[in-house]
């Protein structure tokens, strides 16, 4: 079957025979992201495919998810395809409308199943940020090989943190507009991995710093909050907007705004 008509394909599991994203991928081998860019893209009526950037990194996260398959164990597995049916039902529903019930239907398993990887829906939940940054860091490490310059690095963290959530909705609508409002999200063990795991900001602020790239006075701490404050709300924005334009259309502007505050100035 040929790519376009395998595109076709998906599309009408989904539109036209109801199946869910994750079955309908199931079926075809798609990944859920890319099948969700498809069906978002036929319904507002946009040509169904993606730009060769999107391409090569989902060519880049498939070949990870394949080596990845070949060691891990079964029940890691099954625990993976329960977070992603979850973020299909939590970013559509959101956390309080979802149910467990729902959520084992996606993943095709019984509901009782659940309960042997997660301890209540609130768990399960929590347990959606820690996955998916795990996935985030590793991918970032990869676009970041092979730039040198710290300047350099800020610019490709900001295409690529943006370019991870428009890929990713759903998860962006539960971590932005659902979870940070949750009172018992800052007391989870979730909330301290989120802060450990932007570490790569502070990293790529403290080399610039080495190499004489970024001003030696500013705190670390107060920069990597405002760049993540800032990419934030340009995601969060772009969610409540019904994400009708292309996240990424001004990453050149911001990149150049946050250099710009930062760099050292030589005479």
């Amino acid at each position: 079957m040929r790519s376009t008509e395998l595109r076709e394909e998906a599309v009408r599991l989904v539109i036209e025979d109801g199946l869910n994203i994750r079955e309908a991928g199931r079926r075809l081998s798609i990944a859920p992201s890319t099948l969700r860019y498809w069906v978002k893209a036929s319904r507002e009526g946009r040509k169904v495919g993606k730009p060769r950037a999107e391409i090569e990194m989902e060519l880049v996260r498939v070949k990870r998810k394949l080596a990845h398959s070949r060691v891990v164990s079964k029940k890691v597995t099954r625990r993976e395809s329960i977070i992603e049916a979850a973020i299909e039902v939590f970013g559509t529903k959101g956390f309080q409308a979802a149910n467990i019930s729902e959520i084992a239907q996606n993943a095709g398993i019984a509901d009782g199943t659940i309960y042997k990887y997660f301890k209540s829906k609130e768990d399960l939940f929590f347990s959606i940020p820690i996955e998916k940054t795990k996935e985030f860091s590793s991918q970032l490490e990869l676009h970041l090989e092979g730039i040198s310059g710290a300047l350099n690095k800020i610019k490709k963290f900001v295409w690529y943190f943006l370019y991870f959530f428009k890929t990713n909705p759903e998860y962006g609508r539960i971590l932005m507009l659902d979870m940070r409002v949750n009172k018992g999200f800052v007391k989870t063990e979730t909330y301290d991995f989120l802060k450990q795991s932007v570490s790569q900001a502070m990293s790529i602020i403290t080399e610039g710093q080495k190499e004489g790239a970024i001003r030696q006075d500013i705190d670390i701490y107060i920069q990597r909050h405002l760049i993540l404050g800032i990419l934030e709300h340009i995601v969060s924005r772009w969610l409540l907007k019904g994400e009708k334009y292309d996240l990424l259309e001004h990453h050149q502007e911001v990149s150049r705004i946050l250099i710009d505050g930062l760099k050292a100035e030589h005479p």
